[in-house]
C-alpha cells in the first residue's frame, strides 16, 4: 500500500478528521500513529478496509486516543459509520471513498 492510500485511510477511517484540513493541525506523532494503526488494521494488505478492519482501526485509534475514534467505539456505532463513509454498498472502503470524506463531501 502506498503513503498516499494509507493516509486517506487513517484520515478517514480514524474518524478523527471530518475535513482535510483538520489532518493539517494533527501533529506528526499523531499523523504516524493513525498511519501505523491503518497498516495494522489492513490485515490483508490490499488497500482498503472492510467492515472488520474498519472495526479494529476504530479500536485501535480509540486506544491511542486519536480523534473520534474513542467516541464510536463507546456508542458502539462501527456499522453505521462504516455504512455511511461506503458510499456505494460494496463493503469496502476505498481510496476514494476516504478522499470524499476527507474533504468533508462524505
Amino acid at each position: 500500500m502506498t503513503k498516499t492510500i494509507l493516509l486517506s485511510l487513517a484520515i478517514l477511517a480514524g474518524l478523527s478528521l471530518p475535513q482535510a484540513a483538520q489532518a493539517q493541525n494533527m501533529s506528526a506523532a499523531d499523523r504516524q500513529k493513525l498511519l501505523q494503526n491503518v497498516v495494522e488494521a489492513d490485515r490483508n494488505d490490499d488497500g482498503v478496509l472492510s467492515a472488520s478492519e474498519f472495526e479494529k482501526l476504530i479500536n485501535l485509534n480509540a486506544a491511542d486516543k486519536l480523534g473520534r475514534a474513542e467516541r464510536v467505539k463507546k456508542s458502539g456505532r462501527y456499522g453505521m459509520v462504516f455504512n455511511r463513509l461506503d458510499a456505494n454498498g460494496d463493503g469496502f472502503l476505498t481510496k476514494e471513498e476516504m478522499q470524499q470524506m476527507a474533504e468533508g463531501r462524505g
